[in-house]
C-alpha cells in the first residue's frame, strides 16, 4: 500500500505560502486584533498598572460625546469628501491620461515622464514647497497675482482660507498620487489584443467606438482594484493634510482627517499638547474606522466582481 507522502510533497505551495502567511499574521492580523481587544480598555500606552477594562464606554464616549463626535463627523466628514472626489473625478481623469498614453500622442514619452516623476518625491517634500508657492505673504502665486496687478490685500489667502484649502490639498494629491493609478490602467489597456484593434479599424470603428465598444469594457479588472484602493486610501488618508496644516488640519479642521484624530489621541499634538493620551479611546477610533473600510471594500468587491468585460 502506497504510503501518503508529507503535506509539502504533496502541496508544495504551502511551503511557499508560509512565511509570507506568518509575516502577514505578525503584522496585520494581530495588531488588529490586540487594537479591537485595546478599544474596550482605557490604557495610557506606557504603564501597564494603568490599563482597565472599561466595555464600550469608549465607543459611547465617541457617538455620545458632543466635543469628541464633533471632532470625529468633522474628520469623517473629510474623508468621505476625499474619497467622492477620488472616485468621481480623480478615477476618470486617470482614464483619460492613460487612454492618451495608450495612443501615444505626440511627446508622450516626456509627458509620461513629467507626469509619473513626482510620485517618486516624498509626500513632506511636496507638502512643503505647496506651502511656499501658496503662502499669503511670500508666496509664487500672490507674487504673481500682484505682478499682473491685483491687490496684494485681497488676494486670497489659500490654505488658511477654508473655502480653498480642502480643493488646494485634492489638486496637489491629484499630481502627486495620480501617476500609480494611471500606470494600473495603461498596463489594462497594453493587455488588450492588437489583432481585436486592428480588426475593430478594418470594420470602420472610429476613435470614440473603439474606446467605447473595446477599451472601456476591458478595464474592469483595473478599476475594480483602483476602486477599492480608493476607498481604502481615502479613509487612511495622514500624511498630506498632516504635512500641509499640522495635527489639527488647520482652522476649524478643515483638513482633519479619522487617522488624524487617532494621531493626537494616541500620540499627542506635540511639545505643547493638552491632550491626555489614551490608546484606548484611539483604539476605538481606529476600529470604528477599520470597521466602515472593511464593510465597503467588501460591498464595492461583491458588487464590482458582477461587471463582465467583453473579452471574458
Amino acid at each position: 500500500m502506497r504510503k501518503n507522502g508529507s503535506i509539502l510533497s504533496r502541496k508544495p505551495h504551502v511551503f511557499f505560502m508560509t512565511p509570507g502567511l506568518f509575516f502577514y499574521t505578525v503584522f496585520m492580523i494581530l495588531p488588529i486584533v490586540f487594537t479591537v481587544l485595546i478599544s474596550f480598555t482605557a490604557w495610557n500606552g506606557v504603564n501597564a498598572n494603568t490599563l482597565y477594562f472599561e466595555g464600550i464606554d469608549n465607543y459611547k464616549q465617541l457617538f455620545t460625546n458632543p466635543k469628541d463626535f464633533s471632532i470625529y463627523s468633522n474628520a469623517f466628514g473629510n474623508n468621505l469628501k476625499f474619497i467622492a472626489v477620488k472616485e468621481l473625478l480623480v478615477i476618470p481623469f486617470r482614464v483619460l491620461i492613460a487612454y492618451l498614453f495608450y495612443r501615444k500622442i505626440r511627446g508622450h514619452k516626456f509627458f509620461q515622464v513629467a507626469f509619473f516623476l513626482p510620485y517618486v518625491f516624498s509626500v513632506v517634500i511636496i507638502a512643503f514647497f505647496s506651502t511656499l508657492l501658496f503662502n499669503t505673504n511670500f508666496g509664487l502665486v500672490n507674487n504673481f497675482l500682484s505682478m499682473l496687478g491685483f491687490n496684494k490685500m485681497t488676494l486670497p489667502a489659500w490654505f488658511a482660507d477654508r473655502s480653498y484649502a480642502f480643493p488646494l490639498m485634492m489638486i496637489m494629491d491629484v499630481w502627486y498620487s495620480a501617476s500609480i493609478g494611471v500606470m494600473i490602467i495603461l498596463a489594462n489597456m497594453k493587455g488588450i489584443p492588437e489583432n481585436i484593434m486592428e480588426a475593430s479599424t478594418i470594420d470602420g470603428a472610429n476613435e470614440w467606438t473603439r474606446f467605447w465598444r473595446i477599451i472601456l469594457p476591458d478595464l474592469g479588472p483595473s478599476m475594480t482594484n483602483l476602486i477599492v484602493l480608493e476607498i481604502i486610501w481615502g479613509t487612511t488618508a495622514f500624511d498630506l493634510p498632516y504635512a500641509l496644516l499640522g495635527p489639527y488640519g488647520g482652522t476649524g479642521g478643515v483638513l482633519d482627517f479619522v487617522n488624524m484624530f487617532f494621531y493626537r489621541t494616541a500620540f499627542g499634538s506635540g511639545s505643547l499638547s493638552n491632550t491626555a493620551l489614551d490608546y484606548g479611546f484611539a483604539s476605538t477610533i481606529s476600529a470604528v474606522t477599520f470597521l466602515f473600510m472593511f464593510v465597503m471594500t467588501g460591498i464595492l468587491r461583491k458588487v464590482l466582481s458582477r461587471v463582465k468585460v467583453w473579452n471574458e
